[in-house]
């Protein structure tokens, strides 16, 4: 049984003394999903405390990977709630990597216009995106729940961005035109298999520098 209790507290009222809500004590990441998109529907990302905690989870015994996990807590306000001194050297790589990550993007999550290109009700990936006000950049994303099933994914038509402007991505280089991610979208590239995940900055061209 799921447990989600604690995201029944957070309201208007309660937020005028307290700056972030605790969205549940079920910190599945996979679950979390679903209830992050319930939460998201009312009160937003910058108020919703999202943990990387350890696996097997201590509520549902599921084992997902650290990435997918840390993609999961960067839809809201990244935190870690696992015992460090338990991670192996290459965990506490990934998760230093993931963190100085979600620190370049969460302006996005945190104050910017959110998204839902595919919720979680479905067969295909979950996909969120965060739009800077300006359309001067975008995060996106995405996670997989089961198996592709040798079926690639649809492209992701985004919003948001700024008509006849240019879009590179801060990772890999590419050069995106908006009126195709608006009309045609994103390929998310997602690994094959299952618990896979991405996250996705594109940055207006002439705004853009390519990340480390």
């Amino acid at each position: 049984m799921q447990r989600r209790g604690r995201g029944a507290l957070a309201d208007l009222g309660i937020l005028r003394r307290t700056d972030q809500a605790w969205t549940s004590d079920n910190t599945d990441a996979v679950d979390r999903l679903v209830i992050q998109d319930g939460f998201g529907q009312v009160l937003p990302a910058r108020v919703m405390s999202a943990w990387v905690t350890d696996v097997p989870n201590q509520f549902t015994g599921r084992t997902v990977p650290l990435r997918y996990r840390f993609h999961a807590a960067m839809a809201g306000l990244l935190g870690i709630g696992g015992d460090l001194n338990r991670w192996t050297r290459e965990e506490l790589a990934e998760g230093a990597a993931l963190v100085a990550e979600y620190k370049r993007v969460r302006h996005l999550v945190q104050h910017g216009s959110l998204y839902r290109p595919a919720g979680p009700r479905g067969d295909g990936p979950i996909v969120v995106q965060y739009a800077a006000g300006d359309g001067a950049e975008t995060l996106v994303l995405a996670w997989r729940r089961g198996p592709g099933r040798g079926v690639p994914d649809a492209p992701v038509r985004l919003r948001g961005l700024t008509a006849g402007a240019r879009y590179r991505d801060a990772r890999m280089g590419a050069v995106h035109h908006a009126a195709v991610l608006e009309a045609y979208g994103l390929r998310l590239g997602l690994p094959s298999g299952d618990w896979s995940s991405t996250a996705v900055h594109l940055v207006r061209a002439a705004d853009a520098r390519r990340e480390d």
